[in-house]
């Protein structure tokens, strides 16, 4: 009977243990999100790379210019028309699906044209202060888009 005891005891420290309480991984991505939020509103952004559902779709953004704002206002120009638009970045609050330790990059045009097939929300996979790269994951499909914003 003691062993069995010293047994339980045992497998409840380690079960104990092992629940991570901390909040590192929220700290971590709130500071990336904080420094992609920088970086992205210093200067003007082209479309480099955007890949929906195995299709390569770069060359329908080829004349816009990507502004982002203060106040999460985005602004997109081409030769022929302006179009406003939101965007967000921010630390992910984390679901099933979808964990703590990323950022996530949300776009949001209201319009019905190419623009709008751009609105999402995309987990951020590297940021420099010349390239960003996205993902839109879809629950279905592994790998539903890429889209990859550099600076004009």
């Amino acid at each position: 009977m003691r062993i069995f005891k010293i047994t339980l005891i045992f497998i409840a420290l380690n079960a104990f243990l092992a629940c991570d309480n901390d909040q590192d991984d929220i700290a971590l991505s709130a500071a990336e999100a904080a420094q992609l939020n920088y970086i992205v509103k210093q200067g003007e952004w082209k479309i480099s790379n955007y890949t929906s559902n195995g299709m390569d779709n770069t060359a329908n953004y080829n004349d816009y210019v990507f502004v982002f704002e203060e106040n999460n206002k985005l602004v997109v120009n081409s030769s022929s028309e302006t179009i406003s638009g939101t965007w967000r970045v921010s630390n992910d609050s984390g679901s099933e699906t979808d964990s703590y330790d990323d950022v996530d990059f949300n776009l949001f045009f209201s319009s019905t044209g190419k623009l709008a097939e751009l609105t999402s929300n995309y987990d951020v996979i590297s940021a420099t202060n010349n390239e960003i790269r996205l993902i839109h994951e879809n629950s279905q499909n592994e790998n539903d888009g890429l889209l990859t914003f550099s600076r004009n």
